[in-house]
């Protein structure tokens, strides 16, 4: 073997080949991480306690109405509102969703002042008084809200002459002519309206022009109400329940009108003549008629000539109602009832006419309306022109617009043309 001095100084004494270098530093000891306390995954909400109790009460809902719809004890909810317990995060969002309230609503140092609840709102026949539903105080909330984003927007609206101008001694028949000028709608508007649709949408045009907020609520079974207003000299509202039918909703908006006239309110329906021994309010038995009168008016009914040749006990049948009533544009039974008013049927007529019809439900629409058609009915024109007008100059952000339309940016395009009144896909006018 060569002698080769590299090899040994890379040999041990042992006789070992090993690879020649510096020894090996010894290897440093790591500290051990120390234990954290263990951590409770739940944030709890530190809510205002009387704030929790006071949300539920303006919904309406009981506590273990409430509890049920969490999931959670009685007991448990509870403590949220006296103050010996506290919800999670994911719970207090659950109960604001609930309650249809911000969850800062739960953060508040006292109670807000109470909204009143409108006290003039419709009903249908045989329906007695029941306690508001969650959903019906909601709609209550959003249309008082609403105005106050318009007064917001615009401090120097000028209040509604019309409001509350009625007089003691104007007759339905005399209010409902004047109505008619004061909206400004013609027996040839009137007739040239396609459908039940375009008659609505005119005469929510003609009360818009006047000041008149109309907005439209959802989830209300018509049975609990069918519209209501709020009697503000300064935007006026009426409000309607979007599951009732066209012609429903026709009827019950100029009923409304009839309340704005007077300036004042009450529960009404057409129970007066279905159930007359029942009690009915002076003042619902006079909208009732005021409305029958501007839609119809009774010297246009009487120049038909079958009418014309009609009396008091005439009877009618379906196909000249049908007749009259589209040309009128209103349901039948209005119809009928402006005949009956004017001394062309009797009431025993009407009363059978009357029982024989089916339960009243609902007219389906053809086709599926898009998101621009419904969010334009339920805020209205003039309050969705004010929120775009807005956010066009920087007022409002868009979290504001999708907040108060209801709406995500991404369909402002359609609204805005749909205001417009020009169809987003033919271009043409609506």
């Amino acid at each position: 073997m060569t002698d080769n001095p590299s090899r040994r100084r890379g040999r041990k004494d042992e006789g070992q080949l090993s690879v020649w270098g510096p020894e090996p530093e010894a290897t440093p000891t790591v500290p051990a991480t120390p234990k954290r306390a263990p951590r409770s995954r739940r944030q709890f909400a530190h809510i205002n306690p009387a704030m929790a109790d006071w949300a539920r009460m303006t919904a309406n809902i009981t506590v273990e109405a409430a509890a049920k719809r969490l999931r959670i004890k009685v007991e448990t909810l509870l403590s949220w509102e006296t103050g010996t317990g506290k919800p999670s995060i994911p719970q207090l969002r659950r109960l604001a969703k609930l309650y249809h309230r911000p969850m800062a609503a739960f953060y508040l140092p006292a109670r807000p002042r109470n909204f009143t609840v409108a006290k003039d709102f419709r009903r249908l026949p045989q329906q007695p008084p029941i306690a508001y539903s969650t959903a019906l105080l909601f709609a209550f909330r959003v249309a008082d809200y609403r105005r106050d984003v318009v007064l917001e927007l615009e401090p120097e609206t000028p209040p509604t002459d019309f409001v509350g101008s009625a007089t003691d001694d104007e007759r339905g028949e005399d209010l409902a002519a004047r109505a008619r000028v004061l909206l400004g709608v013609s027996l040839e508007d009137q007739h040239a309206w396609k459908d039940h649709y375009a008659a609505l949408n005119g005469w929510k045009n003609a009360l818009e022009e006047l000041g008149v907020l109309v907005f439209h609520f959802s989830g209300v079974d018509p049975r609990e109400v069918r519209g209501f207003s709020l009697s503000e000299r300064v935007l006026p509202v009426i409000a309607l329940n979007g599951g009732d039918a066209p012609n429903g909703r026709i009827f019950t908006l100029i009923h409304e009108v009839g309340h704005l006239l007077l300036g004042e309110g009450g529960s009404c329906d057409l129970a007066e003549l279905t159930h007359p021994s029942g009690p009915a309010l002076p003042v619902e038995v006079f909208c009732n008629a005021f409305a029958g009168a501007v839609l119809v008016p009774g010297d246009a009914l009487v120049a038909d000539p079958v009418v014309a040749r009609a009396a008091a006990a005439s009877t009618w049948t379906d196909e000249d109602l049908d007749r009259l009533a589209t040309r009128f544009r209103v349901s039948r039974e209005v119809l009928l009832r402006r005949l009956l008013a004017l001394g062309r049927t009797s009431l025993d007529f009407y009363r059978q006419w009357r029982a024989s019809l089916p339960t009243e439900r609902k007219q389906k629409a053809t086709g599926r309306p898009g998101v621009a058609v419904m969010t334009v009915r339920d805020v209205g024109k003039p309050f969705a022109r004010l929120v775009i007008d807005a956010y066009r100059s920087n007022t409002l952000t868009g979290g504001d617009v999708s907040e108060l339309l209801g709406i995500r940016l991404r369909h402002l395009p359609a609204v805005e043309a749909r205001l417009a009144g020009v169809d987003m896909f033919t271009g043409g006018e609506r």
